[in-house]
């Protein structure tokens, strides 16, 4: 028989209205496979992937979004990103079939996949201190490391406890030496493994009726581990201590906790699945309160970049953007570029690079790349209509010689009138 201890708070419409000055916005998809898990990188980069291997990126802070290329076709299991260049996927094609990672070092421009040295190990998150020190985590309470950037990765010891065997769904480190991992059965238990001593060994226990899907570490050694099901709804269990002790709420909440992050210091967001709604705290997890998602969606995954970026993604290549409200449109609009602003990146490039055009008016645009000779090489945009703010284009010189390219943009209101001109020199290598 299962015990569940409920913990309900009620906010009033005032306060909620006071709280909850910003809003989530629905962005258009390049994609229509399910998303299942997204990641910011600061104010403007973020990343999610899915299913069939779909990996999305945006460079403008989740105004829109642009398909990358993924060698492996199949089911994006975990997504981290160290920075704007590093990043890892942990895919999987079929059980038993041992597990995919997929590394990029050029914000995404780039996947390279490579197969996980033991091919009995069904991997589902990953988890890097820096570019060399990594964890990945996955059934049967598989744990690994690596110390030289994932070239190679062993075993680390778990006790021999009655759940150190269950799927491990997350992996996070709070500092160098103390680290969490999440996961467990649906109705038999929620597991959380625990190091203190960077991996030379990991020991679980049983916190929960439900299993885990995410965490949340903070530096002041409080952790919230989120999951449940749908029969019970929203749980959590909680240290203040780095884990020495637990506590375990049902927050009274629809749905499953599949994904937490917290846009301020007090302020968090978990996306629900299926619940249709989210659970949101405003007062470090202490209290939660539902709030409906636009058109009841099923979102799977929430991250922010800042206080005020951050995205949410989930079944048929569902996006939202977070908007923090007027007063931020209006910081916005008197943020925007007094002329145009041209930059790629990575400079030098192999061989495919990203343009971000930031103009301060709507108006069309015109992009072409020129050789060092000042022979036109090709165009990127040929009186493309676009709006004010950051424009992102891919500037691929795969068909191109190795040498200097100059990339031009014009950009023109409608009665023909060139308003401002910007050109940039970038360096093909190959």
């Amino acid at each position: 028989m299962k015990i569940i201890y409920l913990t309900c708070a009620l906010l009033s419409l005032a306060v909620l209205s006071a709280l909850a000055t910003g809003e989530w916005v629905a962005v258009n998809s390049p994609v229509t496979q399910t998303l299942r898990v997204c990641v910011m990188t600061d104010s403007q980069y973020g990343w999610a992937a899915g299913d069939d291997g779909v990996i999305i990126c945006t460079t403008n802070g989740g105004l829109t979004f642009f398909q990358q290329t993924n060698p492996v076709p199949y089911y994006v299991n975990d997504l981290y990103f160290l920075n704007n260049r590093l990043g890892w996927i942990i895919s999987n094609e079929a059980f038993p079939g041992g597990s995919t990672i997929v590394r990029t070092t050029n914000g995404g421009l780039n996947w390279i996949a490579y197969d996980f040295q033991d091919s009995t190990k069904l991997l589902r998150s990953i988890f890097f201190q820096d570019s060399l020190i990594g964890y990945v985590a996955g059934f049967g309470g598989a744990i690994c490391k690596t110390t030289d950037g994932g070239l190679t990765w062993l075993e680390s010891p778990v006790d021999t406890s009655s759940f150190s065997g269950f799927p491990i769904n997350k992996i996070s480190f709070e500092d160098q030496l103390t680290g969490f991992a999440v996961g467990g059965y649906i109705d038999v238990a929620g597991v959380i493994w625990r190091t203190t001593n960077a991996g030379a060994l990991w020991k679980a226990g049983d916190y929960s009726p439900e299993p885990f899907f995410d965490l949340y570490t903070f530096v002041s050694g409080k952790v919230l581990a989120v999951g449940g099901d749908f029969e019970y709804g929203v749980q959590m269990s909680f240290t203040n201590n780095s884990g020495q002790n637990w506590t375990y709420n049902n927050l009274g909440i629809f749905g499953q906790g599949y994904s937490i992050d917290f846009r301020t210091a007090s302020e968090a967001w978990m996306t629900t699945g299926y619940g249709g709604n989210w659970a949101v705290t405003y007062d470090t997890g202490n209290t939660w309160t539902s709030l409906p998602v636009s058109d009841a969606a099923v979102l799977y995954s929430v991250d922010f970049g800042d206080s005020l970026h951050g995205i949410a993604v989930g079944s048929g290549g569902t996006i939202f953007r977070y908007d923090p409200g007027p007063s931020s449109t209006e910081q916005s609009i008197a943020l925007l570029p007094s002329e145009i602003s041209v930059s790629a990146y990575p400079n030098p490039f192999n061989p495919v690079s990203s343009l971000t055009v930031d103009i301060p008016f709507p108006g069309t645009l015109f992009i072409s790349v020129y050789d060092a000779s000042g022979r036109l090489a090709g165009n990127i945009a040929e009186g493309e209509l676009v709006n004010a703010g950051k424009n992102t284009y891919l500037l691929d010189g795969s068909g191109l010689s190795s040498g200097i390219y100059f990339v031009s943009a014009r950009h023109i209101t409608t009665g023909g009138i060139t308003l401002h001109s910007k050109s940039i020199k970038t360096v093909l290598l190959k």
